[in-house]
């Protein structure tokens, strides 16, 4: 086609194509045929002269890819064979079936005594093991033996190599303790490691299980089954030996359920109220543990204390490390037979707080509460304290007896008390006078009853009720102050100034107080002189000249200081009066034994000094 390469060939162009005048030839237009041709399915169109000569002559074959994809299969099929026979018929030489762990040992011990057994670890492989460990996991309870002796949990002994076809022999001694007729094991793993490989193989042996058939020691348990509820109980533990030799420094521990308050035990615990020693027992011997305490709870309900016995933990001397014996009292909760009510000093409280040296008085009164008549009532009171002496009971119609240090009362003489019908009371008093005033004064009353629930006078006296009270006594906390003179005129002039040193004292008595606070103010013509010497915060307010020495604790029979200057410039309205210098002042403090808030105050100091500087009563009033 020919190019357009200028605007006037276009424009003739377009003069040609839209001229009325140009001849146009007609288009002819042609129209599909409905005519079926038969084409066969294979047919190929026929290459023109051009392809033809345009076709490049065909390759020659590359047979040689044949060949050496044949070629690698057959290589491949040869070595899984050959691998598969070698681990079918010579891999047995890195396999761990052929690494045995064979314990020997006894399978009947008795606790507390040493098991001796060996461990053989045999290599049936072709090759040896390398850097093997042999893990020993042992039951609670077990011990090492020798003279540091200790708690075994997991043990790691080092092999090292073990030839084709050699077995070695690992003894192992340890000591096994737990209960008669437990059943324990030991299981035993041996870690190894072969040639050319960085791999870690396991292979775990069958457990030793062994039986332990006797223990050396054995716990009875002694108390009543049955009991109302505050009721005193005693239990006695008694350990007997059933060992061949001495035991040493065995630990029994009790474990004390809610509703059991502990009271005494002989002997005294070596740690808290729970941990016992008994430091040798031999064979055959025997030793007993008594504990007093106090059983509380609903109706049926019931309590377990529960007891341990075995060698101290090694790394706790307080606690058993492991267990020989165990024990326990169980104790159910009965309707209460008697009901006990004591009141101290009109309290109405079975626990009060008493003033120091307050003489008290206990009122009883008991009431039958069964459905039948009760014979022979006999009330015993047992007094215990440090605010008690020998003189301290003062009974009336009972009998203190000072070599069992109880008050008794019984039908001998007190002729009510033969029979109490149902429903009926009986009451009863005395009065507790406290000893020599000392730190952490109180006392306790524990009352039991007795009585024959059958009118038969060969029938058994038994106990069918007892209670408790306890009486604590608080400290006193004293307040003192004085005025002494510093400088100025004496007595005090008008318009002159006079100074004062004030001296205030807090002291407690018998107990410790905590939180002690003092309070107190300056009268309005009274100035701070912003100066004092206290042990204790002092904090003052200018405005409502508020004095508040915060004293904190003070040690029995010990006294704090508050030291302080203050000026007084008397006024014609004075004349003739004796100033006060600062008002009233009050302490507040808590007793640390019996929690009690004590008060003391003290009154306002005057500008009249003491006699005892040598002043008269006149030198403190105010002169022209």
């Amino acid at each position: 086609m020919k190019q357009i390469d200028d605007t006037d060939q276009i424009d003739d162009m377009r003069k040609r194509l839209y001229d009325r005048g140009s001849n146009v030839e007609e288009t002819v237009r042609h129209q599909l045929s409905d005519t079926k041709i038969d084409v066969a399915r294979d047919w190929v169109p026929k290459a023109t002269p051009e392809e033809d000569a345009a076709e490049e002559p065909a390759q020659p074959k590359r047979r040689y890819r044949t060949f050496f994809l044949v070629g690698s299969l057959l290589i491949f099929i040869f070595t899984a064979t050959i691998s598969g026979l070698y681990l079918m018929y010579g891999g047995s030489q890195i396999s761990s079936d052929n690494i045995q762990i064979v314990f020997d040992g006894p399978s009947v011990i008795g606790g507390g005594q040493e098991l001796a057994l060996q461990v053989a670890v045999s290599n049936q492989n072709s090759i040896p093991i390398e850097a093997a460990v042999l893990i020993l996991r042992y039951p609670s309870g077990t011990r090492s033996s020798g003279d540091m002796p200790r708690n075994l949990f997991e043990e790691r002994i080092q092999i090292d190599n073990i030839q084709p076809g050699t077995v070695r022999n690992i003894p192992i001694n340890v000591i096994i303790f737990g209960e008669e007729n437990t059943e324990k094991q030991i299981e035993a793993t041996i870690e190894y490691r072969v040639d050319g490989s960085n791999g870690v193989f396991y292979k775990d042996a069958q457990a030793l299980a062994f039986r332990i058939n006797s223990s050396p020691l054995a716990l009875r348990i002694d108390t009543i089954e049955k009991v109302a509820s505050g009721q005193l109980v005693d239990i006695t533990m008694t350990a007997v030996s059933n060992a061949p030799t001495t035991l040493t420094d065995v630990l029994i521990t009790a474990s004390y359920p809610n509703g059991f308050t502990y009271e005494s035990s002989s002997p005294v615990p070596i740690f808290g109220q729970n941990v016992w020693r008994i430091d040798e027992l031999k064979p055959n011997g025997s030793q007993s543990i008594t504990i007093r305490g106090i059983v509380s709870g609903q109706t049926e309900e019931t309590l377990r204390v529960n007891f341990t016995a075995g060698p101290a933990n090694p790394d706790n001397q307080f606690l058993v490390g492991a267990t020989l014996a165990e024990g326990w009292a169980d104790y159910m909760i009965e309707r209460p037979f008697i009901d006990i009510a004591i009141d101290i000093q009109g309290r109405g409280s079975t626990n009060v707080v008493l003033a120091e040296g307050e003489i008290s008085t206990v009122d009883i009164d008991i009431t039958n509460t069964l459905d039948e008549t009760v014979y022979d009532m006999v009330v015993e009171v047992v007094p215990k304290g440090n605010a008690l002496n020998e003189d301290s009971i003062r009974s009336l119609g009972g009998f203190f007896d000072s070599n069992t240090e109880t008050v008794r009362w019984e039908p001998s003489n007190n002729s009510s008390f033969s029979e109490i019908l149902p429903g009926s009371s009986r009451s009863l008093s005395f009065s507790v006078v406290p000893g020599s005033v000392r730190t952490t004064a109180s006392y306790d009353l524990v009352v039991n009853v007795y009585a024959r629930r059958v009118a038969e006078s060969s029938a058994q006296e038994t106990l069918i009720g007892t209670t408790k009270a306890e009486a604590k006594y608080s400290s006193n906390i004293t307040l003192g102050s004085q005025a002494s003179l510093q400088a100025g005129p004496v007595p005090p002039q008008v318009g002159q100034i006079t100074t004062y040193t004030m001296t205030v004292v807090a002291e407690a008595g018998a107990n410790d107080v905590t939180g002690g606070v003092v309070e107190t103010s300056l009268p309005v013509y009274v100035n701070w002189l912003n100066e004092y010497d206290a042990q204790g915060e002092v904090v003052y307010n200018s405005v409502s000249k508020q004095l508040r020495w915060v004293v904190g604790d003070i040690s029995s029979g010990q006294r704090k200081e508050l030291v302080f200057p203050v000026s007084i410039q008397p006024s014609i309205s004075q004349v003739r009066s004796s100033p006060v210098l600062i008002n009233g002042q009050t302490l507040r403090a808590n007793d640390r034994f019996t929690s009690a808030l004590l008060q003391d105050s003290a009154t306002a100091v005057t500008t009249r000094l003491s006699s005892e500087q040598g002043y008269s009563e006149s030198d403190g009033e105010v002169i022209r």
